[in-house]
Formats: C-alpha cells, sequence, structure tokens
C-alpha cells in the first residue's frame, strides 16, 4: 500500500468494538494500527467460568494478532496510549513513539467497579 494515498486508521483497544472495527476494515483500502495495552482478547462474559474451573483461560483469551491474521493491512502494537493530539491527528504512546492518523476509533472498553466489596 501507498502510505501517501492511503488513509491511516488507528484502533485503540483490542475489546469488542476495536476488533469489529478492525474486522470491518480488513479488506478497505486503509492502513490499520491497532493499539492495545495487552496482547490479548479476553471474552469477559465467560470469566465466571475460568474462576469456577469449568474453562481454560485459553478458552476465553486469544492473541489480538491471531485474530487479525486475515487483516494483511493490519499491524498490532502492544502499547499504552499516553495522549492523543486531536488536532494535529496524532497518537503519543508511552513508549515514546507517535502515531499520525487520518481516522481514530477509540474501542477503550470500561473498568469494572465491585463499588468497595471484594
Amino acid at each position: 500500500m501507498d502510505m501517501d494515498n492511503t488513509p491511516r486508521v488507528v484502533v485503540i483497544g483490542g475489546g469488542f468494538g476495536g476488533l469489529s472495527a478492525a474486522k470491518v476494515l480488513r479488506k478497505k483500502p486503509v492502513y490499520l494500527t491497532v493499539i492495545d495495552r495487552t496482547n490479548h482478547h479476553t471474552f469477559q462474559p465467560l470469566l465466571y467460568q475460568v474462576a469456577m474451573a469449568g474453562l481454560s483461560t485459553s478458552d476465553i483469551a486469544w492473541p489480538i494478532r491471531s485474530i487479525l491474521t486475515k487483516n494483511k493491512n493490519a499491524k498490532v502494537l502492544m502499547v499504552e496510549v499516553a495522549s492523543i493530539d486531536l488536532r494535529n491527528q496524532t497518537v503519543s504512546l508511552k513508549d515514546g513513539e507517535s502515531i499520525k492518523y487520518d481516522y481514530l476509533i477509540l474501542g477503550t472498553g470500561g473498568k469494572t467497579s465491585y463499588f468497595g466489596h471484594n
């Protein structure tokens, strides 16, 4: 792909939203970068079955790279995002690298809260 004319899409988050967007873009003429701070996607609705030893962790967690193997236009980065500069269309990473984008998709998910209960 020609980087000068090909739109650069950055997807932040390797959860349901981020991976769904990446799959939709699989055959599109874009240069895709998926960023997540972990190297795996966890199917959280089945976490309770792992906790009760009904499933193995490998049954509910898969490497993001293997999920996106059909995406020939995708690059996966395991790094945390430090900041987003909307004006300059740049994502700054905790490792000091900076990535320019034409389109940005945020699929960062949420954080579980037990409201102070162990």
